[in-house]
């Protein structure tokens, strides 16, 4: 059961090119990559084909990795990235199946990596340039515990219960949780219908504000901890809230931090695209084509461009879900 708002990852620019179309001419359009007899195929040749905004973008990513692998390849694990991996793997039924499914996407085992990689740079890109405190993250977190009785979606939906035994369910499993509020997790074990926190003991973890649809945000952000809240409808059915207890607040501090940091991103793409801008000043980044340096700062570094993306992803994303 999946009840949070979909949140859309920046394009941490798919985009990187600087210098990729020659860098030893001041227009690199004239640079000629192929001779025959019957006639030379140009850089303009090529990049009239293919489109300045995808040459921009694939340039800008070799690049942009270049440069924040040189920044921060020293604060980035990459022990911990091979275990993120290996837990994956496991998740789908092992290597050869995660192999499988990441060729379906067009990608190996070891570009996958790299990917797991350049998003850990990124993190910490903007760990430096946005700036959040112990304070905000308190403010904006919550440790939180449910219990989910489904309403049913449609006529097809055989997990769910119609509202009326959905809701006299969730009343009756209310009751229990009165008398025996030190039993939550025992009971979300039993009768909780979201599977994947009810097998511990109906944890969902911290949750970040914006996360969460907004009803049972609304109501978890009004407890204290080892409260328990009224019965909540959403769409997804009726909820019991707890909020537990955050004694792994520090251990986890890092994790919220990035959630929201990634949030105030999505809001304000601003702050990513004046992050490389400081990237790119600080690596004295050299554009040898004017077509390219125009389309990039069009498209990767333009922050309304940015948000027109995520805007449309949103869309598509809402529709798919929807057929």
């Amino acid at each position: 059961m999946k009840i949070m708002n979909k949140l859309i990852i920046p394009v941490i620019a798919s985009a990187l090119l600087l210098g990729a179309c020659g860098s030893n001419a001041t227009d690199s359009e004239s640079n000629t990559l192929i001779s025959s007899k019957a006639g030379d195929v140009k850089v303009k040749d090529v990049m009239n084909k293919i489109g300045d905004e995808q040459i921009a973008s694939t340039s800008f990513s070799i690049a942009l990795n270049k440069i924040l692998a040189d920044k921060y390849k020293d604060k980035v694990d990459t022990k911990d990235i091979d275990e993120d991996i290996k837990k994956e793997q496991k998740q789908y039924g092992g290597k050869d199946q995660f192999e499988s499914m990441l060729k379906q996407q067009g990608m190996t085992l070891d570009t996958y990596k790299e990917q797991k990689k350049l998003a850990a740079y990124q993190k910490e890109l903007l760990n430096d340039k946005i700036k959040v405190s112990d304070k905000e993250i308190k403010e904006n977190s919550k440790k939180a515990s449910h219990i989910l009785i489904k309403v049913k979606s449609n006529d097809d939906d055989k997990e769910g219960l119609s509202d009326k035994k959905a809701k006299a369910k969730a009343e009756k499993i209310q009751k229990q949780v009165e008398k025996n509020p030190n039993k939550f997790g025992e009971i979300a074990k039993d009768e909780s219908m979201d599977s994947s926190s009810a097998k511990k003991d109906g944890s969902l973890g911290y949750v970040v504000k914006g996360q969460m649809v907004s009803k049972f945000e609304k109501a978890l952000f009004k407890l204290k901890e080892g409260e328990v809240s009224d019965i909540v409808k959403t769409d997804y059915g009726y909820h019991i809230i707890k909020a537990d207890k955050e004694d792994d607040f520090d251990k986890q501090k890092s994790k919220l931090k990035a959630k929201i940091i990634e949030q105030k991103v999505q809001k304000n793409p601003k702050l990513l695209t004046n992050a490389y801008k400081d990237l790119l000043k600080e690596y004295d980044v050299d554009y040898k084509d004017s077509d390219i340096k125009k389309a990039v700062e069009n498209t990767i570094l333009n922050p309304d461009k940015l948000k027109q993306q995520q805007q449309s992803s949103d869309s598509s994303a809402s529709s798919n879900l929807s057929s």
